[in-house]
Formats: structure tokens, sequence, C-alpha cells
């Protein structure tokens, strides 16, 4: 897939735009709030504190489920008609700046995460040879950062690296329409610079550069909905990402791998790490495993511990490369 020449200019501006967004749709100051009795302290004074103090800070999450056509076809499954699968992961993965540097948690607890999670829609262990798999779902989890550096000579780091990294991101955001509507929004900006510098008055300074902030189809895109403006700040923000594809099982066996369907659940990384924030974010994701979702929804939500954190319908204000396992037959 060919990527802008602009990027670096691309993420630059998402970057910078980010604080101003996140300021702006923040919630007005709050009046000092009536004492809370258990407590004996105020307790909106606490969400003025970085999240690396708190307690339980609350948690932006982006959950997206996409159906194949295929996965289309199957009954839906449910408590009451449940499906059985066998799980495998490709294991953790870190990408962009500071990969090498993330402390990942264990296979074993986020299979136990997901196991709890996808109970809830009636996803349930294969057990031989009562319930045998009809699914094989695939996981993979990790963190995929921002790279904060560019050098046009250095391939690893070149506007096409930087452009891929906010492409990929975005999938996991957004899904796969998301990140096909970021491109487009890149290659019509890549465009519009490219006029902008044909365009140059005898000073030596482009006759609409003035104007080039405002006509900026990403800025554009962002002010259409407050939607628009959280996915595209959480692509370029850095991510913890879990990643569920569930595939059928037989065509495992035949070496077919039909995908049914794959949900993508992301929590921004900033001020939490993983032991923090991804029982919360998977948990959260309970309720779209394996259904059918029109876009991603955004949830914001409080940090809580695996043991104590809701399994249901949260608060909603709105892949890595895999290597399957010889399936047994």
């Amino acid at each position: 897939m060919p990527v802008p020449r602009c990027a670096l200019l691309l993420l630059l501006l998402l970057t910078s735009a980010i604080a101003f967004a996140r300021e702006a749709s923040a919630p007005p100051a709050p009046k000092p709030a009536a004492e809370n009795k258990d407590s004996g302290k105020n307790d909106w004074v606490f969400s003025l504190l970085p999240k690396s103090l708190q307690k339980n800070p609350r948690l932006e999450l982006t959950v997206i489920t996409e159906m194949t056509p295929a996965g289309r076809k199957l009954p839906p499954v449910s408590p009451d008609k449940p499906a059985y699968f066998e799980a495998f992961t490709s294991g953790p993965k870190a990408m962009g700046a500071g990969a090498y540097d993330e402390k990942m948690l264990k296979q074993e607890e986020v299979e136990r995460l997901l196991l709890r999670s996808l109970a809830t829609n009636g996803y349930l262990p294969a057990q031989r040879p009562a319930q045998p798999p009809s699914l094989l779902i695939v996981y993979a989890w990790g963190s995929h950062n921002v790279i904060r550096e560019a050098d046009e000579e250095n391939p690893a780091f070149g506007g096409n690296a930087l452009a891929r990294n906010i492409l990929d991101r975005a999938a996991l955001v957004g899904g796969e329409k998301f990140a096909t509507k970021m491109l487009e929004l890149f290659e019509r900006a890549d465009a519009l610079s490219s006029a902008a510098n044909a365009r140059v008055a005898p000073g030596g300074e482009s006759v609409i550069a003035p104007a080039m902030a405002m006509m900026n189809p990403v800025e554009m895109f962002k002010r259409e909905d407050p939607k628009n403006e959280f996915l595209v700040d959480q692509t370029a923000s850095d991510l913890y990402y879990v990643v569920a594809s569930a595939y059928d099982y037989q065509s495992v066996v035949d070496k077919r791998r039909l995908l049914l369907w794959r949900t993508r659940m992301t929590v921004a990384s900033a001020g939490v790490n993983q032991e923090i924030s991804v029982p919360t974010l998977v948990l959260s994701a309970a309720p779209f495993f394996g259904k059918e979702m029109t876009g991603p929804e955004i949830i914001s939500k409080r940090s809580m511990r695996e043991g104590t954190v809701e399994v249901g319908t949260p608060t909603v204000i709105n892949t890595p490369a895999e290597t399957l396992p010889p399936a047994k037959k």
C-alpha cells in the first residue's frame, strides 16, 4: 500500500494537536464537591493527579469487532447456544518507539482474562470429545508506540515507516475501515501540500500556506464529530492492544485459514502499565466478541484489578502477524 510523502508532517500535526484536543474536550473545572463522608476527602481532587499517581485512573478504551462474510453466516452465539474453541497465541509483541523497554503481561494472565471475557458471549473452551472445537481463537497483545524520530535516509525511521506505524495503529484503534479512511485523508493532505508548494509567491512563500492548517483533511475530519477527534488522537498516541481472531477450526486443519471475526482492543498507555490497564480493557470488551459492529466503540472506565472488573455492558462514550499452530485432529 503506497504511503503519502508528507507522513512525517502529518504525524507532527496529529501529535501536536493531542494536548489541545484533550484539554478542549475535558470537562470544565469542577466546583468544590460535598465532602465524602466515608473518605473525608473531595473525590474530584484526585482526578487532577497524573494517572501514574492515581490508584484507579480513568482509561480511554476502544473496541472494534469486524466480521467476515463467512462469519456473518454463522448462527448467533450466546450463553444458551455456546460455541467451543481452542486458543492459541503468537505471544506478546512491542512495536514502535521504546519497544524493548515494555514490561509485558504474562501469557497465562492474558489468556485467563480472554477466557473469562469470551464466556460472557457464549464462547467456551472445548472439552474433547464431548465438546469439540468449532473455532480456533488466536490472540496477541503488546504495545504499539509512536515513532518519535524520523530520518528519510534511514529506512528504519523514514517517512514510509512512519506512515505505516500510524496506519497500523489506526487499524488497531478503529478497524480496517478506519485505517482506510485515515490513508485517504493522508493522501488528500499530501495532494493539498503538493498544491500549496506549487503555488509559491515571488518572495518564496506559499500563497495558500496560511490556510493550510484549517484546510488539512485530518483536522477537518476531527472537527466533524467528537468521536472522530477521539479516534484520531488515540491513533496518534502510545497504546496497549489485545487482538483476538476467530478462525473456522476445520479450515485450519485443512490449512485454509478461514477468518470469521476479529476483535481489536486498545487502551492509551500514558501513565499506566499493562498490569493496571489490560484487565479492564479485555473484560470491558466482553459484550463485543463475535458481534457485528458498525464502528469502534469508545469506552471510558476506571481501571480495576481483574478480580473486581465488572463484566457486562460498559459505559460507552462511544494484527500482528499470526503463526497458527498445527491443529489437533
